[in-house]
């Protein structure tokens, strides 16, 4: 196995994620896309978008880059090719102490989202085909943030019956309910509202299930408010996104890229907290482990065939949204992480 494929595996089993679990964000990303009339590809692409947000989000992926072999020629160190975990760890709503700082996210993520989407759509320097895979990719990866702010807010507590979405509540209403986001790290300083005591991540947590369903209704509301805002995208095609070529991409995201998820996010405890609704693989804890580890095998074997072909660049092309063209800096500009903007 090429060296750079296998630590990207040991990467992603070391990381400590501070998201939705895996499974809910990849339900509720499948129900905001598909209400909004887009192909399976395309969802499925989206969802990918997702995933890696959280995956170059873990604090100590920085010192986990340190010792991969040979990774300084492919720019390693720093992150994947200057990706910034800070940037990242920007999209999940977290650490916000205020309603201020929560009403500037949000119109902060909403701003760069649209600007975004804008820039790479027009932006000569994509490369043919890459398109596509980034205005799925941007989508996905702030689905990712309004996602996490119905696990990781007060909101659910303060914004009354029927929870609704933040859109749903006029600003000057908001303005009284005092919303704020689980600090991260935790700590134990009194009063202050800490990610461990506020997250509803997975099955086992309190309120998932309402936070769950908030944030499904919010992802299908936000993909049609940023199609609505950025009508110059081509969205009739983007809908319809397909991997090309199609017999040689296509099992790339479907099967490699498909799987890496399920698998690296089994092994990590991360799908669905210790006692997953569900688990993917098999019924039995165990075995449902041994598989995911076989299944990643294969995976890894194709991201170091394409490794390879690629100089490092990519595990496929699906990837370069953020080992490419770096969209997690236009998300992260002026939103906080620990009452500092970027």
């Amino acid at each position: 196995m090429n060296r750079i494929a296998g630590c990207l595996c040991a990467i992603a089993l070391a990381t400590s994620l501070q998201a939705f679990d895996t499974k809910w964000h990849m339900d509720a990303t499948r129900i905001g896309m598909t209400q909004n009339g887009f192909s399976s590809d395309a969802r499925l692409m989206t969802q990918f978008g997702n995933y890696i947000t959280d995956f170059f989000s873990a604090a100590d992926l920085q010192e986990a880059y340190k010792h991969i072999p040979g990774g300084a020629k492919a720019g390693w160190p720093t992150g994947l090719h200057g990706i910034n975990i800070a940037d990242t760890s920007r999209l999940h709503f977290d650490a916000l102490t205020s309603q201020a700082q929560v009403e500037h996210q949000w119109a902060t993520l909403e701003a760069n989202t649209v600007a975004a989407l804008k820039k790479w759509n027009k932006d000569p320097s994509v490369k043919p085909g890459y398109r596509g895979i980034l205005v799925l990719t941007i989508l996905g990866a702030s689905l990712h943030a309004v996602q996490d702010f119905y696990s990781h807010s007060n909101w659910l507590k303060v914004a009354g019956a029927g929870a609704p979405i933040w859109f749903d509540v006029p600003a000057a209403q908001r303005q009284k309910l005092n919303v704020k986001t689980g600090w991260y790290p935790d700590g134990n300083v009194p009063g202050m509202l800490y990610h461990k005591d506020e997250n509803k991540d997975s099955t086992g947590r309190p309120l998932n299930a309402a936070a769950f369903d908030a944030a499904s209704r919010a992802s299908v509301d936000w993909v049609k408010r940023i199609i609505a805002q950025a009508p110059e995208i081509p969205w009739a095609t983007v809908k319809a996104w397909q991997p090309q070529p199609l017999q040689v991409a296509g099992p790339w995201l479907r099967n490699a890229d498909a799987t890496f998820v399920t698998t690296t996010s089994t092994l990590a405890g991360h799908w669905d907290g210790p006692t997953p609704v569900k688990n993917v693989f098999a019924v039995e804890a165990g075995r449902n482990k041994r598989m995911a580890g076989e299944a990643l095998a294969l995976s890894l074997n194709t991201y170091a065939t394409n490794i390879a072909i690629s100089s490092g660049a990519t595990p496929t092309p699906f990837w370069v949204g953020f080992t490419v063209y770096h969209i997690e800096r236009d998300l992260a500009k002026g939103l906080y992480l620990q009452n500092k903007k970027r």
